[in-house]
């Protein structure tokens, strides 16, 4: 049996568009989600015209990013079947 996926419990989304960018050291980037009860989370991002490893002293132009988070909690009644 198919279960469809229901919309998430809280979502998180930002949205960036820029003329120039440049880093002096490689970005480090981590993305952790917590709650206090059972819960899966997923983050997802989409970038226009930009690589995914960014690489120190190289400028990227007329970029933009899209990143959400979403977070589920378990329902207390699934695992039961």
């Amino acid at each position: 049996m198919s279960r469809r996926k229901r919309e998430p419990d809280v979502q998180i989304a930002a949205s960036i568009k820029a003329d120039e960018l440049r880093f002096e050291v490689k970005p480090d980037v981590e993305v952790r989600a917590y709650s206090n009860s059972d819960a899966e989370a997923e983050s997802v991002s989409e970038r226009e015209n930009l690589p995914d490893e960014l690489e120190p002293g190289v400028t990227y132009r007329d970029f933009a990013v899209r990143w959400r988070l979403a977070a589920r909690l378990k329902d207390p009644d699934e695992d039961e079947g």
